[in-house]
């Protein structure tokens, strides 16, 4: 008896270049990977969730992006459902976040900057879930991580301030995670990369933007990778079992800042600047 190949419905937003490309390149990763038939559903600015969720007969869905998750909200009770292209924490659905996995930015790290050994990161319950990941995979690579807790801007802007205020900084450095109160764009991420300048200290970010703005170095995701990783989730995921699993980045590619590397101290061989997928400033 021959067995029917598996099909997978892949849903994006229907977007405009340049963006379009991001899908482009998280489905090639998912076809690669998923033995079987991908069909794909695009979705407009506006449509009704349950109707196109509705209108999906494969058993196994990828839904990427605001629009995608929508259609997952609707289907993943039913269904083998994992989310993707969203900055997700554990939510009920199973899901890679654009959160990059701690070892691959570690790693980054040390790479970029040897000498440091000690890592402060804020978080509010929107980053929560990867700290304690995160200081296990620190301590394995001889870093300490010095994790605080905070609930508003308020808080982080003090709490912030005391690192500024503390000794041997050239050692530290802050990790900027994908969190809307701790990495807050208008109030806190200027300033940190301002007092970091001044105090000559290593920042580096989770959000592929801050490069760009001053931070060291900051992760970009490998769209195919993610794909691929996405394609490797949905064949594992149990819908039925609770709770839901949700994986960070394998995989990242590398914005660095060599304005900010100079002012540093730091120099980067032609070999490992060709290592870096965005230089700053351009």
């Amino acid at each position: 008896m021959k067995v029917a190949a598996e099909e997978l419905t892949v849903v994006y937003p229907e977007v405009n270049a340049p963006y379009d490309q991001i899908f482009q390149q998280i489905t090639r990763g998912i076809q690669s990977e998923f033995k079987g038939k991908v069909h794909h559903l695009k979705l407009p600015r506006t449509f009704d969730a349950e109707k196109q969720a509705n209108m999906i007969t494969t058993h196994k869905v990828i839904a990427l992006g605001k629009r995608g998750m929508r259609i997952a909200k609707q289907l993943y009770n039913d269904k083998p459902v994992v989310v993707g292209a969203l900055p997700i924490k554990p939510n009920g659905i199973s899901g890679v976040s654009l959160m990059a996995d701690p070892n691959v930015l570690f790693d980054s790290l040390h790479e970029l900057a040897p000498e440091i050994t000690a890592i402060t990161v804020l978080y509010s319950p929107a980053s929560e879930w990867i700290i304690s990941d995160a200081q296990t995979k620190a301590l394995a690579k001889g870093l300490k991580l010095h994790p605080i807790a905070v609930d508003d801007i308020k808080a982080a802007v003090i709490a912030y301030n005391k690192i500024f205020e503390g000794s041997n900084l050239e050692k530290m450095a802050i990790w900027l995670p994908l969190d809307p109160v701790t990495a807050n764009e208008k109030i806190i991420v200027p300033t940190i990369l301002e007092k970091a300048w001044e105090n000559k200290m290593v920042v580096f970010s989770s959000k592929p933007t801050h490069a760009k703005r001053g931070a060291l170095f900051s992760a970009l995701p490998d769209n195919e990778l993610l794909g691929q990783q996405l394609s490797r989730l949905i064949n594992s995921v149990n819908y039925k079992s609770r709770p839901s699993t949700v994986k960070t980045l394998e995989k990242i590619k590398l914005a660095v800042n060599l304005r900010t590397a100079a002012h540093l101290g730091f120099d980067y061989n032609s070999n490992e600047r060709s290592g870096f997928a965005l230089t700053f400033p351009n």
